[in-house]
């Protein structure tokens, strides 16, 4: 007796990839001068800024990877 085979359902997830923006040109951190990583055992998780020389950017704001985006005034490409 011939049974149809049944296929499986097939369901496929969809993630909505949201466009991340590089972070801007003049931050810096330890860890981009000796080729770490930030899970690294010596990162040291500090950033600063080039054009201020200080953990603050122009526009008087805490640097980090994610704040320096896009948002700020004093952000670069």
């Amino acid at each position: 007796m011939n049974t149809p085979e049944t296929k499986p359902e097939i369901k496929s997830e969809t993630s909505v990839v949201t466009p991340v923006a590089p972070p801007c040109r003049f931050i810096r951190c330890k860890e981009m001068y000796y080729g770490g990583s930030e899970d690294d055992a010596y990162a040291s998780g500090a950033y600063w800024c080039e054009r201020t020389q200080e953990a603050f950017g122009p526009d008087g704001e805490v640097c980090t990877q994610k704040q320096c985006c896009a948002t700020r005034s004093c952000y670069v490409v």
